[in-house]
């Protein structure tokens, strides 16, 4: 099974090391000599013992034994080991998890709390490289210009005008708050030029901001409902075909057999999930019209992200000791805890609560079947994608939803 990031192959030529330090920039010690120690690594046989590794300005320079380097700093590393960083290929770095706009400009101080903590319980974890799926230029250098955090980088997000995620945005500023998205036939809105939304238009802007890929959608609705407008097939073709000349990736929301056929038909490189909703809401087992689609992928060797964590985070808000767990306290400061105890933290709860049902459920103290069938089915499906030697990407979508079930760094150890 091939479980290495598709992403990860276009930006990294050497292992990264993540500078935990509190001091600025100029007091760090910019050369370090680690001596003896055990080098474990998923690519090896067994590990490496007795290693000395040289590490400059927060970069593995060379690795081996007996180092003769002169560095700043020597650490002995006997009876310690050490691993290449984390990756968690699907994140949104921007606000705090199970917040809205209003509940982030009403509790300044909460957020300047998780914001402080949020880098640090990635690097808690492990995570030592995030991509952010749908973000900016602006908030990426925001978020690397901390002292203390993981190195981001970003996907642009080119979503169908008006479709998903666009239909959940303020029509009077989705426009803005999303600038790639993709014109498809149809009315142009009053102020949108239409020649900056063609595919090509589109690449070439997500390419100078600074993106590393392209991520867009096929999704038409959610419980059900399938009113969202979905794109053409002409149109993710033409963009994977200017994405590529860029040496760019396209990554497509999937979640759906009908959304990961089409991503199969338009060639893109990366569902960003699995596949959990399928054509016939009755079946349980994987139909030969399910697999003929995995199959598809595994030889187009499109990269899967399962994404499991999205399922449990919309179920794990019912669970009324989710707030009292350990690990949580580790990776959340608590007042952030303690606020989602709140009415106001508990919205999303209490929303879901309100579907026929998820109440039914509830009120039966069987709250841990929510979801159970859609887990039932993405674990199949990734089953049968690592049983078939398929490209698996790890990506956690933290947080995936407006959930306080996926907090930032753990919700990847859940998704592990």
């Amino acid at each position: 099974m091939k479980t290495f990031f598709l992403v990860t192959l276009l930006i990294f030529k050497t292992l990264s090391f993540a500078q935990a330090s509190p001091l600025s920039k100029d007091e760090r010690v910019k050369s370090i000599l680690i001596k003896n120690i055990t080098v474990i690594s998923p690519e090896l046989d067994s590990p490496l013992l007795n290693q000395d590794i040289y590490i400059e300005n927060d970069k593995i320079i060379q690795m081996g034994r007996n180092l003769p380097k002169n560095a700043q700093q020597i650490v002995d590393g006997s009876d310690k080991f050490l691993t290449p960083g984390l990756i968690d290929a699907h994140t949104h770095l921007s606000g705090v998890p199970g917040m809205s706009f209003e509940d982030i400009q009403a509790n300044p101080k909460i957020v300047e709390a998780a914001t402080k903590q949020i880098p640090r319980s990635y690097l808690y974890h492990g995570f030592t490289t995030v991509i952010d799926l749908h973000s900016s230029a602006e908030n990426i250098t925001r978020w690397n210009n901390k002292n203390v955090r993981p190195k981001a980088y970003f996907c642009g997000a080119s979503p169908l005008i008006d479709g998903y995620p666009m239909q959940f945005i303020p029509k009077h500023i989705r426009y803005k708050i999303t600038p790639y998205f993709l014109l498809d036939g149809g009315p142009v809105p009053d102020g949108v030029i239409a020649a900056e939304h063609t595919p090509k238009a589109v690449v070439s802007r997500v390419k100078e901001a600074g993106a590393i890929c392209i991520k867009t959608h096929y999704e038409s609705g959610f419980g059900g409902s399938s009113h969202l407008p979905t794109p053409s097939l002409k149109l993710i073709q033409t963009l994977k075909q200017e994405a590529h000349k860029l040496n760019m990736p396209v990554v497509l929301h999937a979640n759906s057999q009908m959304a990961q056929q089409f991503g199969i038909d338009a060639s893109v490189d990366m569902f960003a999930h699995g596949m959990w909703t399928w054509n016939d809401d009755s079946l349980e087992s994987m139909s030969s019209n399910i697999t003929d689609i995995l199959d598809s992928a595994i030889k187009k060797g499109v990269f899967v992200q399962p994404t499991v964590q999205v399922l449990y985070g919309e179920r794990d808000v019912h669970n009324p000791e989710y707030l009292e767990q350990a690990a949580l306290a580790k990776v959340l400061p608590q007042s952030v805890i303690d606020w989602y105890a709140t009415q106001q933290g508990q919205l999303f709860r209490s929303n879901m609560a309100k579907i026929p049902f998820v109440k039914t459920l509830i009120t039966q103290n069987k709250w841990e079947e929510i979801n159970k069938l859609p887990i039932k089915r993405v674990m199949q499906t990734l089953s049968y994608l690592a049983e078939h030697n398929a490209n698996l990407s790890f990506g956690s979508d933290t947080p995936s939803d407006m959930t306080f079930a996926n907090p930032h760094g753990l919700n990847g150890r859940f998704e592990m």
